[in-house]
């Protein structure tokens, strides 16, 4: 019995240090290094929305980009693409569009979830191309984003829910 407690003690001593041996932990800093990076790249595709620039809004998806929204469709690169040159066409202007990082949960040193929260007030017009109505979008995400040779980029996105107010007044789809 003495002899099968010291195997257990020894063979959990060794799946322990095999455990801390390929863990990805991160100190404080690298999480917050990370975190202000994904940030930026966040900004970054926030302005070129707001700017309607559609060339750095492409640069920044990877080829394999998908995102799944909350109706279950799944909408490519290209998808999304269309989706936004067809959205922009109906905004006269962005009055405010931000998107924050609500948590990080660090799976590896290069790959993690971000789960973001944004809200896009904005100005589109009507049916009739004049007469414009305040739209506000709340949306929560989570995305996986993967560190490679051009840093971190934000590569797969499933929308968790959201709600869409027209001139204050809760849009119910």
């Amino acid at each position: 019995m003495k002899k099968i407690f010291l195997a257990l003690i020894f063979i959990s001593i060794v799946c322990t240090q095999c455990k801390s041996v390929g863990d990805s932990e991160l100190t404080l800093d690298e999480k917050q290094s990370i975190e202000n990076l994904i940030q930026n790249e966040i900004n970054t595709m926030i302005e070129a929305v707001n700017k309607k620039d559609i060339k750095t809004y492409m640069e920044k998806m990877p080829l394999d980009f998908i995102i799944y929204d909350e109706n279950g469709e799944i909408i490519t690169r290209e998808k999304q693409r269309e989706r936004a040159l067809r959205d922009w066409s109906i905004i006269k202007k962005t009055l405010n569009n931000q998107m924050n990082i609500d948590s990080i949960d660090y799976t590896s040193r290069d790959s993690l979830y971000v789960y973001t929260s944004q809200r896009w007030e904005r100005l589109m017009f009507q049916r009739d191309g004049i007469t414009t109505d305040t739209v506000l979008t709340t949306q929560k995400h989570k995305e996986l984003w993967k560190k490679g040779k051009l840093g971190w980029i934000g590569y797969d996105i499933e929308e968790l829910g959201g709600n869409i107010f027209i001139n204050g007044k809760k849009y119910k789809r």
